[in-house]
């Protein structure tokens, strides 16, 4: 279960989800129809933005599903990465599209096209209420991270469809075409900075890269007071999706029964997940440290080595 959601809540964010993903991707296909139909760059910038809604949405509702499926002989940890290689296939797709945008909108600068801004005007209002209403719904399970996140992105984007909204006013009422170019390329860059993020996270977990917002020295430095413990080496901290973290190490402690070993394993797993939001741990208990001819380290000339005992 998911830290900051409570067993009884956790169906009821789930089901929201669905409700906030079906919503989003049947809007966004009628908004880039209309988009295409007014002429205007700007709702379609924000058909794509609410496309990278779904994305989002869908990756969170993954994250609360992928828990129950259970790891197998052939997958040992389970399914965690399939929403990370549908962020990153999603992610790049979203990137080429976004530069197709800049492209249409560095033509249009020089068109004399004017959209059609009551369209302009109905379609981004109803996006405006239905990602704010939407947002508003997740708002019991923004405890946890993943919700948050999904929370903060449909509520931006509701702000977007504003400014949509704005938009057309300013094109009804002063006849002013240009602002459509231009906010479809302010739209463009919001979305280049989320699809950038999105694909910079994906390749930092696929990479085993260390998770966001965990520093390794606090974690050494953690796991280091223990009275017990004398030492930490070959650290290793990954992620197997963005909301699942794992760590391996070897410690050095004092000569302990194994009664006491298992105490005090169960004591570092518990401060690792509360200050941490560790939850998958392997370690190796040593009396003595282990030497760099024992392959103790993937690479002893790498940022692993300044984890060897000192």
């Amino acid at each position: 279960m998911n830290p900051g959601i409570t067993q009884d809540s956790e169906g009821s964010i789930s089901r929201r989800l669905k409700v906030g993903i079906v919503l989003n991707l049947l809007f966004a296909l009628t908004e880039l129809a209309a988009g295409l139909a007014a002429e205007s760059l700007a709702l379609i910038g924000d058909a794509w933005h609410n496309f990278s809604d779904v994305i989002g949405l869908i990756i969170s509702w993954v994250a609360l599903r992928q828990v129950e499926r259970p790891a197998n002989e052939r997958k040992t940890f389970g399914y965690h990465r399939a929403s990370i290689l549908a962020a990153l296939a999603n992610g790049i797709a979203l990137i080429g599209i976004t530069l197709w945008i800049f492209y249409a909108a560095i033509n249009r600068l020089g068109s004399t096209v004017v959209p059609d801004a009551p369209v302009m005007m109905a379609v981004a209002g109803i996006g405006f209420l239905m990602n704010v209403g939407v947002a508003l719904s997740l708002r019991r399970g923004t405890r946890d991270l993943n919700i948050r996140s999904a929370f903060l992105h449909l509520l931006s984007d509701g702000f977007v469809s504003l400014g949509v909204v704005a938009a057309g006013v300013i094109i009804l009422l002063s006849g002013w075409s240009l602002i459509d170019p231009l906010l479809s390329c302010v739209i463009g860059l919001l979305v280049l900075a989320g699809c950038w993020d999105i694909v910079a996270e994906t390749v930092n977990v696929l990479m085993e890269g260390v998770p966001r917002g965990v520093q390794v020295d606090r974690l050494l430095g953690a796991v280091r007071s223990f009275p017990e413990v004398e030492d930490v080496h070959d650290l290793h901290v990954w992620s197997l999706s963005s909301h699942v973290y794992a760590m391996s190490c070897h410690l050095q402690v004092t000569d302990l029964q194994a009664s006491q070993g298992n105490r005090l394993l169960d004591r570092i797993n518990q401060m690792l997940k509360e200050r941490f939001g560790i939850a998958h741990t392997t370690f190796q208990l040593e009396a003595e440290a282990c030497t760099l001819e024992q392959a103790c380290v993937l690479n002893a000339k790498g940022p692993a080595a300044v984890l060897q005992p000192h």
